[in-house]
């Protein structure tokens, strides 16, 4: 049962969230883009979980599910890209295994620097996998066109489709389940989640003349929940921060996607690196200055 609960809470913290309530919700939601995505958000937060067990890492780190969302989000995007036409190739569920245990050592390395780690590990592994298993053509890559959501209407469920995105998701109602997940444990981080969705998507729009289809299907929107998560808070300055790194995360975003790199969730990494710097550097001279 404690095992059931620590899968379940890593799951959650893809949203920075603790809380297993939310995570089943996820796993459920991502049922609805594809049953094997439904698989490989459990899969890799157990293949986490026993990993961080294995290599007798501190049980308070494995129980907060600190070592379950970047292998969930690594196998998740394993079958993403490779598994999606291919779910009964044992080769391609082994990959995930292989890719979520590798993410582990890294998230022990941030943590026992004191550092946040985000979803860095998975994105990082992730790559890796990405450019060998290309390379040397094991799998060919999952070809899954984006549904046209050029009408009102469609375009109106936008920001489902981006909370599905952070997971690779692409069912409007996964988005909803995941919205919900995040709802029940943080309403308030849901709805700054939500309404940066929207602001992302604008930018996108206003900087780079992103079509209107991709940022209805929430490709420029999902690093941006995941930051109104990170910076969710009842001060001023909260607000300032989840703003501004949404408003780095887009460009940050088109210029990986120009590279040939699949963006990931690279935008959200980079923008709240830089946000985290900046805030202690304010910190630091303010303190100097109050001191003087």
């Amino acid at each position: 049962m404690e095992t059931i609960r620590t899968i379940l809470t890593g799951i959650s913290q893809i949203f920075l969230q603790r809380n297993t309530l939310s995570g089943a919700l996820i796993a459920i939601g991502m049922y609805f883009s594809h049953p094997a995505l439904c698989a490989a958000c459990l899969l890799g937060s157990l293949t986490g979980t026993l990993t961080a067990r294995l290599m007798r890492f501190p049980e308070n780190e494995i129980s907060q599910g600190l070592y379950g969302f970047n292998a969930s989000l690594a196998m998740m995007c394993i079958l993403f890209t490779f598994g999606l036409n291919h779910t009964a190739n044992p080769a391609v569920w082994l990959l995930g295994i292989f890719t979520a245990a590798l993410t582990v050592p890294i998230v022990s390395l941030f943590l026992r620097h004191n550092k946040p780690a985000l979803t860095f590990p998975f994105v990082a592994i992730c790559w890796i996998m990405y450019g060998l298993t290309t390379y040397y053509g094991l799998f060919g890559l999952t070809n899954t066109p984006l549904p046209e959501l050029t009408t009102t209407s469609s375009a109106l469920s936008m920001p489902f489709y981006a909370w599905a995105e952070v997971n690779f998701g692409s069912s409007p109602l996964t988005g909803l389940f995941l919205l919900a997940a995040v709802a029940v444990n943080s309403p308030g981080s849901a709805m700054w989640a939500t309404a940066s969705a929207v602001f992302a998507a604008s930018i996108a729009h206003i900087l780079f003349g992103i079509e209107p289809n991709l940022l209805a299907n929430g490709l420029y929107s999902y690093s941006a929940i995941l930051i109104a998560c990170m910076f969710y808070g009842k001060r001023t300055t909260d607000f300032y921060y989840a703003l501004t790194a949404v408003f780095l995360a887009v460009p940050i975003q088109y210029v990986t996607a120009a590279t040939g790199l699949p963006p990931y969730t690279f935008g959200f990494i980079a923008a709240v690196w830089i946000m985290l710097f900046i805030k202690k550097a304010i910190k630091q001279y303010t303190t100097a200055y109050q001191t003087t």
